[in-house]
């Protein structure tokens, strides 16, 4: 089993990685590059899922929520 600094690690990583996807994205908004998108969400899945590993909770009210109304 991994350590909780190890795992702390993966998330810093994760979250450079998605920082970057984000500026990346915003730079480059007006080409079409729909591969980003993906890499920006399945960073956000990751993080999501080291942080439950951490139980670490995530912010309320996610874009989701607020654009959906769902309450998961």
């Amino acid at each position: 089993m991994r350590t909780h600094d190890e795992i702390m690690e993966k998330v810093n990583y994760y979250k450079q990685k998605l920082a970057d996807a984000m500026q990346e994205k915003e730079e480059f908004s007006t080409t079409c590059y729909p591969e980003l998108d993906l890499i920006i969400f399945s960073l956000v899945d990751k993080l999501e899922a080291l942080l439950w590993v951490l139980e670490i909770d995530l912010p309320e009210g996610d874009i989701l929520d607020r654009i959906v109304g769902l309450n998961h």
